[in-house]
């Protein structure tokens, strides 16, 4: 299950060029929650910023407009990419831009998968440390010469701009803002990358419809109550209402057991308790971690421990379950445990083997893509 086996033709047809160049990186990192400073709207559609005037064009650059809704000029040849939001990195190399980044955060370069996936992330120096926005070097930054910078948090944004550096900013916090996001990286990125961004869009699609027609007819008081925990080492730290995650829940076929709202709030055992979950699933979350849940004396009279409906979220090269396009495997996971009867036709192994072929271009096997799914580490 070699790196250069799993390349796919479109993607990565100049494998030697780009496995020297990503070889050479200064920095590439990412963490499991976006800045959260900034929400996609409608009038910052990733369709609308796909406009570009023709003199604009004929001199290298297109304007865009980012999902803050600021009218950015960038080149429309775009061969060096810092990255400065961890969850973006995802979706660069998604779209095959893997040997163009040259900058990113501590947390994704430390992130197992992607570096499986991507081994050359080994060799690329961090320019952001910490969750949320970080410690940025921005000098650094500067220094690497990128033709774009991809940003969420919006001092951040500012403080490259004012070092010159062409910022976009890509900040979201629902599943439209997902959608644009990834629509206006393909169109920022250019060639395949326009192309990939589409085919990812109709995958998503077609898991919701797939959930949607499987849960027609159930109304919202009986579909099940979840409980998402943000992570294994704060379990009272969780995700409310209108929020990303709450979102998913719901495309899933399930309602969030909390009505307070916000992403990793902390609440307290009695809120839990009071709530008490048909199902709990535990962000970045694996079999250990479960197991100590449903042991600690505190959780073991809540429904979905006593029924062992407690799962750890998958992560592969990004979590799952926020920010990034693995949220279009998200939506088919949870719809399965949380509606087991209804989707036994569901092969998970199989839908993340064939997600990372397609936008990877990697060949993961049967038995890592259930490690992933358990939310283990490659093996």
């Amino acid at each position: 299950m070699s790196y250069q086996d799993g390349i796919s033709r479109r993607q990565f047809v100049k494998i030697g060029s780009a496995t020297a160049a990503i070889a050479g990186l200064a920095g590439l990192a990412g963490c499991a929650g976006g800045s959260g400073s900034g929400s996609a709207s409608a009038s910052a559609s990733a369709s609308a910023s796909a406009s570009a005037s023709a003199s604009s064009a004929a001199a290298g650059t297109q304007t865009i407009t980012d999902l803050q809704g600021d009218t950015v000029e960038v080149p429309t040849e775009i061969n060096k990419i810092v990255d400065l939001w961890h969850a973006h990195n995802q979706v660069v190399l998604m779209l095959g831009a893997a040997d163009k980044l040259v900058g990113t955060t501590d947390n994704f370069k430390k992130r197992p998968w992607a570096n499986a996936v991507f081994p050359g992330l080994a060799n690329v120096e961090a320019l952001v440390v910490g969750t949320g926005a970080g410690e940025v070097n921005y000098e650094e930054a500067f220094n690497l010469e990128p033709d774009v910078v991809f940003t969420s948090d919006k001092d951040v944004t500012a403080n490259c701009r004012k070092q010159g550096l062409t910022t976009v900013n890509v900040a979201f916090n629902n599943y439209e803002g997902l959608r644009n996001d990834v629509e206006l990286t393909g169109q920022v990125l250019g060639g395949d990358a326009v192309d990939i961004a589409k085919e990812w869009a109709d995958l998503l699609d077609a898991n919701i419809a797939k959930v949607e027609k499987a849960m027609a007819g159930v109304s919202d008081a009986d579909k099940v109550s979840v409980l998402h925990i943000a992570n294994a080492n704060a379990l009272t730290k969780v995700d409310g209402v209108k929020t990303i995650v709450d979102e998913w829940i719901k495309l899933a076929g399930g309602k969030n057991c909390l009505t307070i709202e916000g992403n990793m709030v902390e609440v307290t055992m009695e809120d839990i308790v009071n709530a008490d979950p048909q199902v709990i699933i535990i962000g970045g979350g694996n079999e250990e971690a479960v197991k100590a849940l449903m042991a600690d004396s505190a959780w073991t009279g809540i429904t979905a421990v006593k029924n062992g409906a407690v799962y750890g979220n998958p992560g592969g090269v990004f979590a799952w379950d926020r920010y990034s396009g693995e949220e279009a495997l998200q939506v088919l996971w949870a719809a399965q445990k949380l509606n087991p009867d209804k989707f036994t036709d569901v092969d998970m192994v199989k839908e993340t083997q064939d997600f990372y072929k397609q936008f990877y271009g990697y060949t993961l096997s049967a038995d890592d893509a259930q490690r992933m799914l358990d939310g283990l580490d490659p093996a």
